[in-house]
């Protein structure tokens, strides 16, 4: 799935208070806590971007709302002259009106919040934070009533994987959220300690997902496959994102370390053929499978496309 209009990511902490087993960050130290983007370093970064053309900001960490800063950079990014400012968040602090109102009027345009099941106990014990559940469901209609478009992020592991069907029935069906972003873990941070325990296969995955996606009928179209090669899944290759070289839209990453990315370089080195790449018809477009993946798992359980997906 192509996209073109070029985005900023503003990478500006890594404290956060969920402590999801699944995280691409690493364990926290007070070392990583202390690698908090200043607003002037944040502020340079958004200068930067919006001379280089970068019309879309995305905004995460760690988690963002952990910053008194934050209506202020979006007000700022707005100021600059960027048109789609999306916070990304695990929604605790949504959940309170007046502060999903207070960033809405500095300029915020979108939000995607990550959910993980869709029942308390789940995701709960998934981010280890109690109470979490209720204040995202109060958060989901916090910006509901503020009127700006609701991504969802829900990361697949072990422990929710055979809740994915109804995850997608509640929360594309009967609450109708814009879109929802489903993440197989990337086997880095704490995931990479946590993968024998929490991580799926692909294998292990795909029938719970094409069962969520059989029940959603129109609604299919409002979930996307993130870190998917097209192999893992075929017949829903069209849903897939950042699979092929030729679908990365313009993107750099300013890390609270304080250096910057290139996104789309990042990816690339990150993926790599496996041995059924040779015979497909998505190579040389395919990036590959994550080498992490292929280190743990091996490359048994994948296997030649034999047709090009129709591009959505």
């Amino acid at each position: 799935m192509k996209t073109t209009a070029p985005v900023h990511e503003l990478f500006l902490n890594y404290a956060c208070n969920a402590k999801c087993p699944f995280c691409y960050n690493p364990p926290i130290t007070q070392e990583l806590l202390r690698l908090d983007l200043s607003f002037e370093q944040a502020a340079a970064s958004l200068y930067k971007a919006a001379k280089a053309g970068r019309t879309r900001l995305n905004l995460h960490g760690g988690e963002v709302t952990l910053r008194d800063d934050l209506a202020k950079l979006v007000a700022l990014a707005r100021k600059l002259g960027f048109s789609q400012i999306t916070l990304v968040t695990n929604g605790i602090r949504l959940g309170y009106p007046e502060y999903v109102e207070s960033l809405v009027e500095s300029g915020l345009t979108h939000v995607r919040i990550s959910v993980h099941a869709a029942d308390a106990k789940t995701h709960d014990e998934i981010v280890a934070i109690p109470g979490a559940y209720e204040k995202v469901l109060k958060a989901v209609g916090n910006v509901r009533d503020a009127d700006i478009p609701l991504g969802l992020n829900f990361v697949i592991i072990k422990k929710n994987l055979a809740k994915l069907p109804d995850f997608l029935s509640y929360f594309c069906g009967e609450l109708k959220v814009d879109d929802v972003i489903l993440y197989f873990p990337h086997l880095r941070g704490m995931m990479a300690l946590n993968a024998d325990r929490e991580a799926p296969t692909y294998a292990e995955s795909a029938p719970f997902i094409k069962k969520g996606f059989a029940r959603l009928g129109r609604a299919r179209e409002s979930v996307l496959l993130a870190n998917f090669p097209p192999c893992a899944l075929p017949e829903l290759a069209d849903r897939m994102l950042d699979w092929a070289r030729d679908d990365h839209a313009p993107a750099d990453m300013t890390h609270p370390e304080g250096f910057s990315e290139d996104v789309g370089e990042m990816k690339d080195g990150q993926r790599a053929p496996v041995p059924a790449c040779a015979a497909c018809a998505l190579e040389p477009r395919c990036l590959g499978v994550e080498r992490e993946y292929v280190a743990r798992r091996g490359a048994g359980e994948f296997a030649p496309v034999k047709k090009e997906p129709a591009r959505t």
